[in-house]
């Protein structure tokens, strides 16, 4: 029963975050939200969480007066766990929101709101104008001339003028591309429908402009560091992974990456070498090296903890692809992950290596052992977090792992690095408690959502405790 709340509320915050604000009325969710949003934050997602606060605001002022009933109680919360993180940045957005809480207590149209929610609301409304009192007034922000003539264009449609307004913001596109603001231009772009829904010479005319000039911008040397890559992908696909990169310098012997850690980057070796290096005990191992168009990123496309070290020979340059750019570009190009998975599985021989030469994760012989088992995520204190049930899969004297149902492949991400729980039923009603950190979750069974999360024990299993667990 509770595996099911802990997915409906796992599908219910992946359904708010694309626009369904009607999931609000679910109180379980509601309720989850505002420590979910904090966790968002400590975990470094903050552009999550503020669209979850986005829809929060947005249910705020819906028809529906239990869901402005709900968000009214979801907000208020949010903002009172902000204030006690003193977490301002955030908290200063939704101050509009608030003042728009206190006086909803007193519409027709409204249920009641608890007073403790109107009391919070008016409180930390008092408490932020107790701080702006006391901050010196920051001189107004210069407007950002783009967004100035955007808002300009847009007000020129809303007074009927839509063709001038469509040639003004064809004309701004144009501009962006000059300036190689690519993310801007293209933004922009998905904006001309606005306008006209109908406009598709303007839309189709740009976007050639675009991938013209983004194919320009790729230099000659590039093309040939690239030029296997390249041939895998159509010139839309090529251009939409190179522009979504940054790139980095790395001075010789300064680490990229260090085994053990969470990092979920593809690195792009444009000029100089890597080495790659594996830790056993207290000895270092070499793998290999990687030249320029050799790619590396083990935890890129699955949710694990690098195996390995790779450390700058010379002086080299990178460019970086986040997972959170390929998924931007996923939306408007369908299957793209799926194509470059299948070019760095061809291309990457760093896994096969490590088992090779006997260095991978697996270093105590795995025993099967099918048994549902009650799972805790805790804090470093020790704390749970959140509890859900799974299946037990195997288990050695360094970690186990277990099958989960996750109805979101992101999501899996979400696990990795945290601290886990893990209460197993032995025979005569006794339970064994272990603890460890999740290091790799991976896709057990897509068509059912199953995904195997592996732990690595804090403390390494005596052998007598093992067989017991074991009989």
């Amino acid at each position: 029963m509770k595996e099911k709340k802990i997915t409906r509320l796992q599908e219910g915050l992946n359904q708010l975050l694309s626009g369904h604000h009607e999931f609000l009325c679910d109180t379980n969710i509601s309720r989850a939200l505002p420590g979910t949003i904090m966790r968002l934050i400590d975990n470094n997602k903050p552009r999550i969480a503020e669209k979850l606060v986005e829809q929060i605001i947005i249910g705020l002022h819906a028809e529906d007066p239990q869901l402005r009933k709900n968000s009214a109680g979801c907000l208020t919360e949010t903002a009172n766990l902000l204030a006690g993180a003193d977490n301002w940045e955030l908290l200063t957005k939704l101050l509009q929101p608030l003042k728009e809480i206190v006086r909803m207590n007193n519409a027709a149209d409204t249920p009641a709101l608890h007073d403790r929610i109107q009391a919070t609301a008016a409180n930390l409304l008092k408490l932020a104008a107790s701080r702006a009192a006391r901050e010196p007034a920051a001189p107004p922000a210069a407007k950002d001339p783009l967004a100035a003539r955007e808002e300009a264009i847009f007000r020129l449609a809303a007074k009927g003028e839509k063709d001038e307004a469509k040639k003004q913001l064809f004309d701004l596109i144009i501009s962006c591309v000059k300036k190689k603001d690519f993310t801007n231009a293209e933004r922009l772009r998905e904006r001309i429908y606005e306008i006209d829904p109908l406009a598709l010479m303007e839309i189709i005319q740009s976007g050639e402009i675009i991938e013209e000039e983004k194919s320009g911008a790729i230099s000659r040397t590039q093309l040939q560091v690239w030029s296997k890559l390249h041939n895998e992908f159509t010139a839309e696909e090529f251009n939409a992974i190179y522009h979504a990169m940054k790139e980095r310098t790395y001075k010789p012997e300064q680490v990229v990456v260090a085994q053990g850690d969470k990092n979920d980057e593809l690195f792009f070796i444009n000029q100089g070498s890597l080495k790659a290096t594996y830790q056993g005990g207290q000895k270092e191992f070499f793998l290999k090296n990687l030249h320029s168009g050799e790619i590396a990123g083990e935890c890129f496309f699955n949710a694990t903890i690098w195996t390995m070290t790779l450390t700058a020979l010379e002086l080299t340059r990178i460019s970086v692809l986040r997972r959170e750019g390929l998924m931007r570009q996923e939306e408007k190009l369908p299957g793209l992950e799926a194509k470059l998975r299948d070019y760095y599985n061809r291309t990457s021989d760093i896994h096969s290596l490590l088992e090779q030469k006997g260095m991978d994760r697996r270093n105590h012989e795995r025993y099967k052992l099918e048994r549902r088992i009650n799972l805790q995520i805790i804090d470093k204190a020790g704390k749970p977090i959140s509890s859900f049930r799974g299946e037990m899969f195997d288990i050695a004297l360094g970690g186990l792992s277990f099958i989960v149902r996750i109805s979101k492949k992101e999501n899996s991400r979400l696990l990795l690095g945290r601290n886990i729980k893990a209460t197993i039923p032995m025979s005569c009603a006794r339970e064994h408690i272990l603890i460890g950190t999740v290091i790799c979750v991976q896709s057990f069974n897509m068509p059912d959502s199953d995904f195997s999360v592996h732990i690595k024990f804090d403390v390494q299993l005596d052998r007598s405790t093992l067989h017991t667990i074991l009989e």
